[in-house]
């Protein structure tokens, strides 16, 4: 089978680092489009290695890598700075993630790019909007979701607001970035124009936190903190309950409808041989049953603390009642049917062997890409400045030689 994908023939030139830009740039990579990572000559991107471990590609790395070519290139050289400009000749788009005003500074804004290649689609990842108050703090992803909102709705009434254990304004910037610059992309098909794509990491925090406005709106302030609860609104049950043999992550999370006319607790009631449940005034609805979680919870605890979590959810939603193991990375590492389906795949890596790692959340008929692991440090540079710009062997070795590369 051809090794092609939807963007198989586009060329990206990826200025990024760490993970809202590599996250984005990986997609694109993973469906066939040629992305050349542009890094620091010896020293590789600043997310490359580890302070613990100096001397071999970190596995967060690795982890955001893959499918991509890796040049290296002075780019606060004139020699390099030449090179990317003959590159973005060659390139359909350019993405960048540095911090406010350092793309700029390195001669490589938009006007400089588009004046170079007019179809470039130009696109770049900040923490926050451009033309705002904001835009020149730095921002990392527990910061982007501070201001995106997320913070203020998760953790549990009457204590600290928490931050989410993922990297949310991260990927979901770089997933949104891909998305624009594919949009983009069809466009110039059509239209033959290129463009400029701005994503602030705070904005896509904020999309994602859309069903906030829900609860605001009608209670006439931002909704409160309801740990494990149902956010839009007071409901029950809703929330974590454990299982045996009661470890650090032996929970399974039960949610019943809020809507009328749902089943899900009265088949939780069946389920956990509990009909009584039924006739009884205080658990009548969802609200009142939330009102009553400190009788009600107890009762399915009893249920679940008889299962394993992986039982309880294949019970209950075999059942129809909505149900969820709380699943860590060696349960879903060690999942056969993730791996089977592709989205935990294995990789073998230069420096760490075989890894099983997050593949590409979608499935797509068409996609042929296979997964390739993340590139040594500059070890395309002579398929792409050869390759590419057509430089001889001599003029590699004398760029080599002066750190140009």
């Amino acid at each position: 089978m051809t090794e092609t994908g939807p963007l198989t023939g586009y060329k990206i030139l990826d200025l990024t680092q760490f993970e809202s830009g590599t996250v984005c740039t990986e997609t694109l990579a993973w469906m066939g489009a040629e992305v050349w990572k542009v890094e620091r000559p010896g020293t590789g991107e600043l997310g490359r290695y580890s302070i613990a471990e100096p001397d071999q590609d970190s596995v967060g790395f690795i982890l955001v890598n893959m499918n991509k070519k890796s040049i290296t290139c002075n780019l606060k050289s004139a020699e390099g700075l030449d090179l990317i400009y003959q590159l973005l000749k060659e390139a359909d788009a350019i993405v960048e993630n540095m911090g406010p005003g350092s793309i700029e500074k390195l001669g490589l804004g938009y006007d400089k790019c588009k004046e170079i290649n007019p179809k470039i689609i130009y696109a770049q990842i900040k923490g926050f909007g451009m033309d705002g108050p904001y835009k020149d703090y730095p921002a990392f992803n527990p910061i982007a979701t501070a201001v995106g909102g997320m913070p203020a709705i998760t953790g549990f009434p009457g204590g600290k607001p928490l931050q989410s254990g993922l990297n949310l304004a991260d990927s979901g910037a770089g997933y949104m970035c891909a998305m624009s610059m594919i949009a983009a992309l069809l466009q110039r098909e059509r239209t033959g124009v290129g463009q400029r794509i701005e994503v602030a990491m705070q904005d896509v925090v904020i999309a994602f936190g859309r069903s906030s406005w829900e609860p605001y709106y009608r209670e006439g302030r931002p909704p409160k903190r309801v740990g494990n609860g149902m956010p839009l609104e007071d409901v029950g049950p809703a929330g974590m309950y454990p299982c045996k043999p009661f470890g650090e992550n032996d929970y399974v999370h039960i949610y019943c409808s809020r809507h009328p006319g749902s089943k899900h607790f009265s088949n939780l009631c069946r389920i956990i041989g509990r009909p009584d449940l039924l006739e009884d005034e205080r658990f009548a609805t969802p609200r009142s049953r939330f009102q009553y979680k400190d009788v009600l919870d107890p009762i399915i605890e009893e249920w679940t603390g008889q299962h394993t979590k992986q039982e309880a959810m294949d019970i209950l939603c075999k059942a129809d009642i909505p149900a969820g193991a709380v699943l860590d990375c060696d349960d879903i590492t060690k999942d056969p049917y993730l791996r089977k389906r592709g989205m935990m795949v294995e990789l073998e890596t230069k420096d760490r062997g075989k890894l099983v790692v997050p593949g590409f959340a979608s499935r797509m008929s068409e996609n042929h890409v296979p997964y390739k692991p993340s590139p040594g440090l500059g070890e395309s540079n002579q398929e792409v400045y050869q390759g590419i710009l057509g430089l001889s062997d001599e003029e590699l070795q004398a760029l080599k030689e002066k750190k140009v590369i």
